[in-house]
């Protein structure tokens, strides 16, 4: 929990987020896994949408910590498919229950334009590569308590196939509810590589999208990589948690701190932090985002196995 995120915990006042600005982010992204003969990948790309002159959509969240990145993302895509035509939610966040037990939780049902009906599972994730990783393994939480290869791992063999099983579709049918004829995954989020060679980074043969979202971590005595002394201007702005998924889409007018305030704010605060950088030529010049990172105390290892 970043400085922001903590001062709204201690404030504990409601998060108000345009989600509008989360859904341009959707529809320009790509998903951090290739498809597979086992997963289909949705494609936000796919739902029509338009775009243009749509008014802001604000939605409110509770303070932190009750905040969930994860059901802010859900209310990005469904505000996909309301404003699709042809594309509706059937059940959403649907809890899976049985007189003896809880089997899990059905993340979506939609009805395509083709009237196919879907179980789409869901998820928005960030993870850091650590320095000369060459597996999914070596992509690490920016806290150290998740990975990408269990995540994947988890969607792919326990979310998906829920819709499958005999007792899930019992359910369906008790509850009155369609059954889905096919099953589609959207992992989607940045990965993060080390600071002096994020751009050129590449892991082949693992199954990454190799058009993923990516931007550059480093830690609080690499900071110095983020000073410069020539060309041009460089500015910054650190992200609460509610502004991880759009970034720079929720600052129309950046008022971005100087690299000394930077380095006072991040290493004063032991959780890692999102930033964007803003560069321009001269003062009178308008700021424009160039990329985004992260920036941690200390590069933890997994705390999970």
């Amino acid at each position: 929990m970043g400085q922001q995120d903590q001062q709204n915990h201690q404030s504990g006042s409601p998060i108000t987020v345009d989600i509008q600005q989360d859904l341009y982010w959707l529809l320009e992204s790509q998903p951090l896994m290739l498809e597979t003969s086992e997963v289909a990948i949705f494609s936000p790309q796919d739902i029509a949408y338009e775009t243009h002159e749509t008014p802001a959509c604000l939605k409110t969240y509770p303070a932190q910590p009750a905040y969930r990145l994860g059901k802010h993302f859900e209310d990005c895509v469904e505000g996909l498919f309301e404003s699709s035509p042809g594309n509706k939610i059937i059940a959403r966040n649907l809890v899976i229950q049985t007189p003896e037990r809880t089997l899990g939780e059905l993340d979506l049902i939609y009805q395509n334009n083709a009237s196919e009906l879907i179980h789409l599972e869901l998820a928005i994730k960030f993870y850091l590569l650590n320095k000369d990783g060459t597996q999914l393994t070596d992509f690490v939480g920016p806290a150290g308590r998740d990975r990408l290869d269990l995540k994947w791992d988890r969607l792919r063999q326990h979310q998906l196939p829920l819709s499958h099983t005999g007792e899930v579709l019992d359910f369906l049918k008790q509850q009155g509810l369609p059954l889905p004829a096919r099953q589609q995954l959207l992992l989607t989020g940045m990965l993060f590589y080390a600071y002096e060679n994020w751009q050129s980074t590449v892991v082949d043969d693992i199954g990454l999208n190799p058009q993923h979202q990516r931007g550059w971590w480093l830690e609080h005595y690499e900071l110095a990589q983020l000073n410069t002394t020539r060309g041009p201007q460089r500015g910054f702005i650190i992200l609460p948690k509610w502004h991880w998924i759009a970034g720079p889409r929720h600052y129309n007018e950046p008022q971005p701190i100087d690299y000394n305030e930077l380095v006072v704010r991040t290493t004063a605060d032991p959780w890692p932090n999102m930033v964007l950088i803003y560069e321009r030529e001269h003062t009178n010049q308008p700021w424009a985002c160039k990329n985004r990172g992260l920036i941690l105390t200390t590069k933890k290892p997994p705390l999970v196995s």
